[in-house]
Formats: structure tokens, sequence, C-alpha cells
């Protein structure tokens, strides 16, 4: 076998390789989850208000939401359903794609959501049974 013949062979074995080796990493790096716990995620948002047309979550701009959650720390938060004029404190956690809650009313709610959170667009679903809720989240600048 010539020398031009065993180097070329060589060289494409090492490429084949380095082909397999990155292949190997794009699916693995296209399998992983996200870069942020969801529970990081929620709490790092500044509120995430109701989205439902009326809730002004859209482009008005002299609109002021009126339902908005804050989730303050993992496991704590406030929610408010008239703009501030009446906050509750709630207590939240995330248990296999569920969001459990228990709000302090005049009495305790409580409260299980299956829920889907979009990181890119900033979008929290909420579903219990055959009503979706969505929220929007809303970051300081």
């Amino acid at each position: 076998m010539s020398k031009k013949k065993l180097i070329s062979i060589i060289t494409c074995i090492v490429g084949v390789i380095a082909l397999v080796i990155g292949v190997v990493f794009l699916i693995i790096r296209l399998n992983q989850g996200p870069s942020v716990a969801d529970g990081e995620y929620l709490v790092s948002a500044e509120n995430w208000t109701l989205v439902d047309g009326t809730n002004c979550a859209t482009e008005e701009t002299n609109c002021v939401p009126s339902v908005i959650w804050t989730f303050e720390e993992i496991g704590k938060g406030t929610l408010t359903t008239n703009n501030h004029v009446n906050d509750y404190d709630f207590i939240w956690s995330l248990e296999g794609g569920k969001l459990k809650m228990e709000t302090d009313w005049l009495y305790t709610l409580e409260n299980e959501y299956d829920y889907t959170l979009d990181q890119n667009n900033g979008v929290l679903i909420l579903r219990d049974g055959e009503e979706e809720i969505t929220f929007q989240a809303n970051f300081a600048n």
C-alpha cells in the first residue's frame, strides 16, 4: 500500500470519528433540559400577569393589569386579583409537572395545576381540568 493511500485512509477515519463525536454532542445538547430550573425561572421574573384579553397583557399602554402573581422566593409568593388593593400570600411547589399552591384568602385555598413553562417566551400555562390559564412574565429592565 502506498504512503499517500495510507494517509488518506487515516485522515478519513479521523474525520469519521470527529463527525460521530460531533453528532453525539449535538444529540446530548438538544436533549438537555432548560439551563434554569422552572422554580428559579418563576422567581427570576418580577411578576406574572394574567393573559385573558381583558387584563392588559397586550399592547395597551395605559392599562394596569389586575391579576398579578409574584413568586418572591422558592416556595413563597403573593398574588392580587384587584391591582394590589388586596394582596394574598401563598406557598407553592413544583412536583412532577404540577404547580401546587396554598393561598391564604379568607380561608385556606389549595390548588393544583398541570403546568407548562415556556422559558424562551416567558409564558406559564396552567391547566385545571378543562380550564387553561396563561400568565406572561414581566422582567425588570
